[in-house]
């Protein structure tokens, strides 16, 4: 018996397969007798691909859910002589009182600057604060609801993409055997970046024997200053793994003063060989691996700054610590 539930799971996993590999394979396009696949189409946009395939998911799953509380307060004994609203009303959403207390917490903790608050935008946050906790209730009574019921739920979350990107020559920071890579593309004079940044430390400083940070090029074009000050950074790596990123702190704690001589007196200061940085930094011998990166980048669909991958998940902009702990915490999980 168990011999034959095995071979009608393998049966079952190979035609899987199968129609998977047939769907990668299968051909949207001609030119000149060359085909092109639908896994070549894929391979350039896998992260919209997955943006637009999360949206479906969760329109999909905000509706599932919509129809299991309605089925949950079906069921209730107080919930049959009630329409559905009335009865979330009056049975699950049982306070949603914000108090002005709260709501200059809110603004406390999220630093929102003196001259942005108003009456009318702490309106808006007694709005916020109120739906949050709608939410919360609302969810609470779901899961609670769903353990009660035995439900079951199918509906499969996309997968996130991974996008492998070699290491190369780029500086790294920590083990580089840690089980979380964190490889970086960012630009010197990007005040978003420098942003993520801090971010970037706190993850260090909680995770760091798990974290290896590697910072890859992409200086903006319109950011006058960018292309040179990555240059200088890799003119400071060449001196040594340390001066990047002492340098690397330096500039991004001061992104309004990266012209060239600006860039000398940083390395001076954190004493570098002063010819040996002018010298590099004259020759342009870097010029060709930033330009190699930003090609690079391009190709794994880097268009702004700053763009994260942790372990190949692709983290577009300055996100909170949050949305990295979150997926770290996944992948430390499965390593």
């Amino acid at each position: 018996m168990f011999f034959r539930f095995t071979l009608i799971s393998l049966i079952l996993f190979l035609s899987l397969l199968s129609n998977v590999i047939a769907k990668d394979s299968q051909v949207i396009a001609t030119i000149n007798g060359k085909n092109i696949s639908l896994k070549e189409l894929n391979a350039g946009i896998k992260t919209p691909l997955f943006d637009a395939q999360m949206k479906v998911y969760n329109l999909q799953y905000s509706q599932l859910k919509n129809l299991l509380l309605q089925e949950f307060a079906k069921s209730h004994p107080l919930g049959k002589n009630l329409s559905f609203p009335a009865f979330m009303e009056k049975y699950v959403v049982k306070n949603t009182t914000v108090t002005e207390q709260m709501v200059s917490q809110f603004i406390k903790i999220n630093k929102i600057p003196a001259n942005k608050i108003n009456a009318k935008y702490r309106g808006q946050v007694t709005k916020y604060l109120r739906s949050d906790l709608i939410k919360k209730q609302v969810t609470i009574w779901f899961e609670k609801e769903s353990k009660k019921h035995k439900v079951a739920i199918n509906l499969k979350r996309p997968e996130r993409p991974r996008i492998n990107i070699p290491v190369g020559q780029s500086p790294t920071l920590g083990n580089k055997d840690a089980k979380i890579t964190i490889i970086e593309y960012s630009d010197f004079q990007c005040p978003y970046c420098a942003k993520a940044e801090g971010t970037v430390r706190e993850l260090l400083k909680k995770y760091g024997k798990d974290i290896r940070l590697v910072y890859k090029q992409y200086p903006l074009s319109f950011h006058k200053e960018a292309f040179k000050a990555s240059e200088a950074s890799l003119c400071a790596n060449e001196q040594s793994n340390e001066f990047f990123w002492k340098l690397h702190d330096e500039m991004f704690n001061d992104i309004r003063h990266l012209k060239v001589g600006e860039l000398k007196g940083k390395a001076e200061k954190l004493g570098m060989n002063k010819k040996q940085f002018s010298d590099c930094i004259k020759s342009g011998k870097y010029t060709a691996q930033v330009n190699a990166e930003i090609a690079e980048g391009n190709k794994y669909g880097v268009s702004s700054t700053p763009m994260f991958f942790v372990n190949g998940i692709v983290v577009k902009g300055a996100k909170p610590f949050s949305e990295f702990e979150k997926i770290i915490l996944e992948e430390l999980e499965i390593n």
